[in-house]
C-alpha cells in the first residue's frame, strides 16, 4: 500500500519528461535518473521531484522577469515584495504539507512536489497579468 501511494503521488505530482537531477534528501549528487519511467528507488523519486521543481522554477522566473519589465517602478517594487513574501509562504506551506512524514525518505519528494505545484500555480497568476484584456481593472499593466 505504501509503495502504491508513493507511486500515485509521484505520477500525480510530476510530468513524464523529467531529466536527471542532482538533488536528493541528503544533498548528495546521485547518478543520472531516468524520470520518464517510474524510478525504482525513493532516492530516484526524490531526484525526479526536484527536477520537476527546477523546471517549474525556470518557467516562473521567465514569467516574473517579463512581468517585472512591463510595469512601472512602483509596481515593480510591490511585485518584488509580494514575490519575496510568496516564496516564504510557499516554503512554510510545503513544510506543513510534508510534516506528516517528516524524517521519512519520501519527505523530500513531497516537499519538491508541493513546491513545484505551487510554483506552477503562481506562474499562472503572474501570467494572468501579462495576458489581461481591455477593461480588466485588476490588471497592473495596460492591455496590449
Amino acid at each position: 500500500m505504501h509503495a502504491t501511494l508513493l507511486k500515485s503521488l509521484f505520477i500525480l505530482g510530476l510530468t513524464s519528461h523529467c531529466l536527471p537531477s542532482l538533488a536528493t534528501a541528503t544533498g548528495t549528487k546521485p547518478g543520472a535518473v531516468e524520470c520518464s519511467q517510474l524510478p525504482g528507488t525513493q532516492s530516484g523519486l526524490n531526484a525526479c521531484a526536484h527536477q520537476d521543481f527546477e523546471k517549474a522554477t525556470a518557467a516562473y522566473s521567465a514569467t516574473y522577469k517579463t512581468l517585472s519589465q512591463s510595469v512601472g517602478n512602483r509596481q515593480r517594487q510591490l511585485l518584488r515584495q509580494v514575490q519575496t513574501e510568496w516564496i516564504q509562504y510557499r516554503a512554510k506551506a510545503c513544510e506543513f504539507e510534508k510534516s506528516g512524514i517528516e524524517g521519512g525518505s519520501a519527505a523530500p519528494m513531497i516537499n519538491w512536489q508541493c513546491q513545484a505545484r505551487m510554483t506552477r500555480e503562481r506562474t499562472a497568476e503572474l501570467q494572468r497579468h501579462l495576458d489581461c484584456k481591455e477593461g480588466d481593472l485588476s490588471c497592473v499593466r495596460q492591455p496590449r
